[in-house]
């Protein structure tokens, strides 16, 4: 009885009762009352059978909320002004802020996700994995859509960064992964030259406490009688190089972001130079050379286990 809830039969004009026995006509779906219909002896709605219609269910009635009414924001339905879940989709509403404005105002969906249009079924611009941005905005001449294509996990986070970076006009942001990381995080982003770049460079940067480390575990083991000339200087310049260490990793987790856009941005480029039958194909190229690459860091990790077994007998004499 649901579909009829609403509707009135065409012969009497009363609604339709829960339990009540109803027939329908064949050619057009109108529902009568059993006994209207029997006593008329045909559909109601002849006439439509002749311009070929068909019934419809009345539209339900708009609930009267008796005040403003607030819009769900996936499905445009009137929900009352105090509600938190939308009553025709479920969605959570953007219920009114505890001692501020309107949530639907434009200015608190502008505080909300400041980079752009955004959904506003995303809590925060994060949460979005086209990071509060409009989706068929362009960054320097690639979408945001694409970019997040590209992007792949954490393209929420990414996303939020690379408007803020555009919209600043400063490269400045914080990517604490890279902090910790350093080459090997760049390694997982598919930036595999800069890594490699890193890598060297950090290398260069331990050979001194490498020297030193070797030097106090030759005189400790009784393989030297003491240290060398040079030991002092050697010393010296690890705790220069371990300052640099410190800055280049402060220098990575505050133009990481930077650096994967501009990454980003050529690479997506590239791939667009290149004719694709459909957007499936294209969208797949965007994956294939964009995401992440874990084999790369899980290859790394039995290499790391695999060389510390192999040195365990050197350290054991």
């Amino acid at each position: 009885m649901n579909k009829f809830s609403n509707a009135t039969c065409p012969v009497c004009g009363k609604p339709f009762s829960e339990n009540e026995d109803v027939v329908v006509c064949p050619d057009c779906g109108a529902p009568h009352h059993r006994e209207c219909y029997q006593q008329l002896g045909h559909c109601a709605l002849i006439e439509n059978h002749k311009l070929g219609k068909n019934w419809e269910p009345p539209a339900p009635a708009k609930p009267d909320f008796g005040g403003q009414a607030v819009k769900c924001p996936r499905c445009g339905a009137d929900n009352p002004e105090d509600g938190i879940f939308c009553c025709s989709c479920g969605a959570r509403l953007n219920a009114q802020a505890p001692g501020g404005p309107d949530n639907n105002t434009a200015a608190y969906q502008q505080r909300r996700a400041p980079f752009g249009g955004g959904n506003p079924l995303y809590g925060t611009p994060y949460a979005d994995p086209y990071g509060g941005a409009n989706p068929d905005e362009e960054l320097d001449g690639v979408k945001v859509r694409d970019l997040s294509q590209f992007v792949g996990g954490n393209s929420g986070y990414f996303l939020a960064n690379f408007m803020r970076i555009k919209q600043s006009g400063r490269p400045v942001t914080f990517n604490f992964s890279a902090l910790f990381f350093g080459w090997k995080y760049f390694l997982y982003r598919k930036m595999y030259g800069f890594s490699l770049l890193i890598f060297l460079f950090n290398t260069l940067l331990g050979l001194p406490s490498a020297i030193c480390l070797y030097e106090d575990l030759a005189v400790a083991s009784g393989l030297a009688a003491s240290y060398s000339v040079w030991f002092d200087s050697m010393m010296l310049a690890a705790q220069f190089c371990s300052i640099l260490s410190t800055i280049l990793s402060m220098a990575l987790c505050l133009f990481c972001n930077w650096l994967y856009y501009r990454h980003c941005i050529r690479k997506i480029k590239k791939i667009q130079q290149t004719l694709y039958v459909s957007p499936q194909e294209y969208s797949a190229a965007l994956a294939k050379k964009g995401r992440t690459n874990l084999f790369a860091i899980g290859f790394l990790m039995v290499l790391y286990v695999v060389f510390c077994m192999m040195m365990i007998p050197y350290l054991m004499i």
